[in-house]
């Protein structure tokens, strides 16, 4: 996502090794533009720290914020205006994904109806270099899916988190990937089960 800016004889080029890059150093030079820099004689490099450079919402399905700004949910019916917004907005600091639900989540974060809604959202802000990623309920095989047991060793629950998995990606092919609260302030992880952390973390990475 790196890219140069260099400027000689009145003209600038901008060059990068893929469409990110060339984004942000567009993002870049109108930075320098509009805050009545000079543009004469530019030899800029860049190159981000981070590959990953993520928001984290904590947007509920029911478009109240647990944390963050005033008012409903931005997800919760998204306007192409201001998903437009908010992916330039994004897009001209370097973000290159965005956690479109809270930590603390509903099971109905995966439920079809809302990978449908997620797909839209995906697809508006790809064209900014922006993939989504969601927070789930660790449970989500239990309280979805209608399973006994959320165990992340059982063959059961491995195979119903790779259903889910392939469903997302069907959807939404760029599809970022999990953030996880689990076994803290009452949320549900694999501890319930007589497992690990690592236990639970191995069985998701495995089925994304």
């Amino acid at each position: 996502d790196g890219y140069t800016i260099k400027s000689q004889g009145g003209k600038t080029l901008i060059t990068a090794a893929n469409d990110a890059g060339l984004l942000y150093g567009a993002y870049h030079l109108l930075r320098l533009q509009q805050t009545g820099q000079s543009c004469e004689g530019l030899d800029i490099k860049e190159q981000p720290a981070y590959d990953l450079r993520i928001l984290n919402h904590w947007d509920n399905p029911n478009g109240t914020v647990e944390r963050g700004f005033a008012g409903k949910s931005i997800f919760l019916n998204p306007d192409p205006v201001r998903m437009k917004i908010y992916a330039r907005a994004n897009a001209s600091i370097g973000i290159n994904g965005t956690v479109l639900n809270n930590v603390n989540a509903s099971p109905q974060a995966l439920s079809t109806e809302s990978l449908q809604k997620a797909k839209g959202i995906a697809d508006q802000l790809r064209p900014y270099g922006i993939r989504v990623y969601l927070s789930i309920n660790f449970a989500s095989p239990i309280k979805l899916g209608g399973l006994k047991t959320a165990d992340p060793l059982n063959a059961e629950v491995i195979s119903w988190w790779k259903n889910k998995v392939n469903e997302i990606y069907r959807l939404i092919p760029d599809f970022g990937g999990f953030l996880v609260k689990a076994n803290s302030e009452g949320e549900p992880g694999p501890q319930d089960f007589g497992r690990t952390h690592a236990d639970g973390a191995t069985m998701l990475a495995e089925v994304l």
